[in-house]
């Protein structure tokens, strides 16, 4: 994969995180409200769950450009 097509896709998932980021807190908060107002929370953590994994996925995915990224870059010697 050339450099330009790695930096972009690594734009776009550095912004997908972030994304990701605020979906999470906004979770966070739906829990807390529940949790205030004395409802099961069960299912908004099971789907915090779900959240937190699929940012684990693009995390490592987004290590994974990087470094790919990364190895391309001209040594200096």
């Amino acid at each position: 994969m050339d450099r330009a097509t790695l930096v972009q896709l690594l734009n776009e998932a550095e912004t997908l995180l972030y994304r990701e980021e605020q979906q999470l807190a906004r979770q966070r908060e739906v829990i807390d409200g529940l949790q205030r107002a004395g409802h099961d929370t069960t299912p908004a953590r099971l789907q915090l769950r779900r959240l937190e994994g699929r940012q684990a996925r693009h995390i490592a995915e987004r290590n994974r450009l990087f470094k790919q990224l990364a190895d391309q870059a001209p040594s200096r010697a």
